[in-house]
């Protein structure tokens, strides 16, 4: 198999380091991959150093690093940034959704749909993202609990990917 890789790594910082490098250039060789586009890290757990909190925070600053022209929004202990690949983590019925692409509307976005967080809206307080099936919603900011970062999901979450 050329889409897979198993690496046997004890330490926890060797780890984290070959998950970094993987994706950030690694794979080249393999193949010209999209980070966004081509790959999932997959973890078992959501706590501890390589669990998919601290991975996400890791993988933003390297995929998708803060610059002084980049918008952004810090909720809690999370900044989001025009980027950031999300997934949706509560089933919204009543968010109102657009695809541009054939002139389709509609309300509903669900638990594990993966997007992109296209712009950060400080005068409006919202967040456009654009799922994968070309949905684009807005977010208010007191709504963004329905969203996690995605650079990292837990094995159960990718269970229901469809890649």
């Amino acid at each position: 198999m050329e889409d897979f890789f198993y690496i046997s790594e004890n330490s926890k910082t060797k780890i984290l380091d070959n998950v970094i490098s993987l994706s950030t250039g690694r794979l080249k060789k393999y193949g010209n991959y999209d980070f966004l586009k081509s790959i999932q890290v997959i973890t078992p757990t959501k706590k501890g150093e390589l669990g998919t909190k601290e991975l996400n925070k890791s993988l933003q600053e390297v995929l998708n690093p803060a610059t002084e022209k980049k918008k952004e929004r810090n909720t809690g202990n999370t900044i989001y940034r025009v980027g950031d690949r999300i997934m949706q983590v509560k089933n919204n019925y009543d968010i109102y959704w657009e695809r541009r692409i054939g002139n389709e509307t509609g309300t509903g976005v669900f638990n594990g749909e993966f997007g992109t967080i296209l712009d950060i809206d400080e005068k409006e307080k919202n967040v456009e993202i654009k799922f994968d099936d070309d949905k684009i919603a807005w977010y208010q900011f007191n709504d963004l609990d329905q969203i996690e970062h995605s650079y990292s999901i837990t094995i159960h979450k990718a269970q229901r990917k469809r890649i």
